[in-house]
């Protein structure tokens, strides 16, 4: 092969090789955004990998406002909570949650500190805010990333439409009885429309999945340490009827988590020794129970006495 052969090889290699190198960047680009046909708006970077990697819908909601630019900030708002990209943050921190609940004023004056409340494992003391955290808002909190993702508290718990929720810096959450678990409520509308964006709320919204029910009953309602306690968890469908072979974790204070499965009846039965606890505390045991595909959550307690 002579030397101008051999170059115009190479010229055609370098040129397939760049077209190549196009492709792949188109194509890395066509992934990098998802499009939401119930509200007709797209998450693209740097906002959609945040959103997929901390819970997607479950947690954010559907996307209601395009990324809009607010220099040096981009800002995207989602049903549950509103994302910013700061270019000048540390790359781990470029994207997150805005304080909208903060910004909107649904704060309460902070409650006195309660040193006894730092010891309690299903309660926690928020210093920064001083509010506290329990039960199934504070398994939520811890599992959603806390102060980082959610926010601190700025209310206790309250009673709002019939419902118990709590108001952290980032979210709203509550409690829904009918699924037993924690969810968010739709903050982010109630701060776009704030704002003047424009929300444009999901016209439709897919039907939601049937959840687990998970009813937990205490032998005994009032012990002393030493004792023995017996706890027995009946897990069913939404329509009442048992699941067996489900998993169900028990997490009691000092006591590693009782693992467990439910029989053809739906139901699971263990005991624990009570731990050594101050007289008149109040223990709270909580239960986790999933079939593979779905989860649900409750909680009891029993009292220390004397």
């Amino acid at each position: 092969m002579n030397r101008s052969s051999l170059i115009s090889v190479q010229v055609m290699i370098g040129a397939l090789l760049l077209g190549l190198g196009g492709l792949g960047r188109e194509l890395a680009q066509g992934t990098a955004e998802r499009f939401f046909p119930e509200t007709g708006y797209t998450v693209r970077e740097p906002f959609l990998g945040f959103f997929e990697a901390l819970g997607g819908l479950s947690l954010f909601g559907y996307p209601i406002t395009p990324m809009i630019a607010e220099p040096p900030y981009q800002v995207q708002c989602f049903q549950n909570a509103c994302l910013r990209w700061d270019p000048l943050a540390p790359p781990n921190q470029m994207v997150q949650p805005l304080p909208i609940a903060e910004a909107m004023g649904l704060g309460s004056p902070p409650i006195p500190p309660q040193p006894n409340l730092l010891s309690r494992p299903f309660r926690r003391y928020i210093l920064e805010t001083g509010h506290t955290i329990r039960g199934m808002f504070l398994a939520f909190w811890l599992r959603h990333g806390g102060s980082r993702i959610i926010g601190n508290p700025i209310t206790e718990p309250f009673v709002e439409n019939g419902r118990v929720v709590q108001v952290f810096q980032r979210m709203k959450l509550m409690w829904d009885p009918t699924a037993q678990m924690v969810r968010p409520i739709s903050l982010g509308e109630s701060y776009a429309r704030m704002r003047g964006m424009n929300p444009r709320v999901p016209a439709r919204v897919f039907p939601t999945p049937s959840t687990l029910q998970v009813h937990v009953v205490l032998h005994r309602s009032v012990l002393a340490t030493g004792d023995l306690q017996t706890i027995t968890v009946f897990v069913t469908d939404e329509e009442s009827q048992p699941i067996s072979r489900a998993r169900v974790r028990i997490r009691v204070p000092g006591h590693s988590p009782l693992l467990l499965e439910t029989n053809d009846a739906g139901i699971a039965e263990g005991d624990f020794i009570v731990g050594a606890f101050p007289s008149g505390s109040l223990v709270e045991v909580h239960v986790t129970a999933s079939d593979g595909f779905r989860q649900a959550e409750a909680f009891a307690s029993f009292r220390i006495w004397p």
